[in-house]
């Protein structure tokens, strides 16, 4: 009795070890904005907050509402598949003179699509201020009767980290907005730095919305 005791005790502990062993998180731990793409990266965020494609560009509002944290690939999904939901390459096409430039960007994907990168709120350069919402707040938020904190954000903005080529002249970022429960949009934008300015793309041709 005792070695068969000991026996089902050793195989309960193999057996959670085993499960232990085999969780994968969903998304990796977030870590501060490295500090050769800050610059870059806050500029473009700026920018397309104020001037980018996703809806509800001109609606009153007092606020920015930002996650937190950029959006990521998890952990179990290969950055180099082109059919995941967050993936470039199944959403933008680039000219074939630039097709070198743009693999550069994809490469750059491929390598740090798994980050979760913690934002900065003193970073942003818009006019209005800009809150960051944790994960607390978000489960809080709702966009449809926002309480006083969260008044006039006019939904919530999402963002991946931003993606560029070697010389940082191209770059590719994913950016959301949640506007309700069967309200949103997300989209890949491709910027080109010229003159000092981000200027986005037409190389876009798929979009997702709710």
């Amino acid at each position: 009795m005792r070695t068969f005791a000991l026996l089902l005790t050793c195989l309960t502990i193999a057996a959670r070890l085993a499960g232990q062993l085999s969780e994968t998180p969903r998304l990796a731990q977030p870590m501060p904005m490295p500090s050769d793409r800050a610059e870059d990266s806050y500029a473009i965020y700026s920018q397309l907050l104020k001037r980018g494609p996703i809806e509800w560009r001109d609606v009153e509002r007092q606020q920015w509402l930002i996650e937190d944290t950029t959006n990521a690939v998890r952990l179990d999904v290969d950055c180099g598949a082109e059919n995941t939901e967050m993936s470039p390459r199944g959403a933008v096409k680039a000219p074939e003179d630039r097709q070198a430039e743009w693999n550069e960007v994809l490469a750059d994907y491929d390598q740090h699509c798994h980050d979760v990168i913690e934002l900065d709120r003193d970073s942003f350069r818009t006019e209005l201020p800009v809150r960051l919402l944790n994960a607390e707040d978000r489960r809080r938020f709702n966009p449809q009767r926002p309480s006083a904190e969260f008044a006039n954000g006019a939904g919530l903005h999402q963002f991946t980290q931003i993606f560029f080529n070697a010389s940082h002249t191209l770059a590719a970022v994913r950016e959301g907005m949640w506007c309700g429960p069967r309200c949103g949009n997300w989209m890949w934008v491709v910027l080109e730095r010229r003159q000092g300015r981000w200027e986005m793309l037409p190389w876009v041709y798929s979009a997702t919305f709710s």
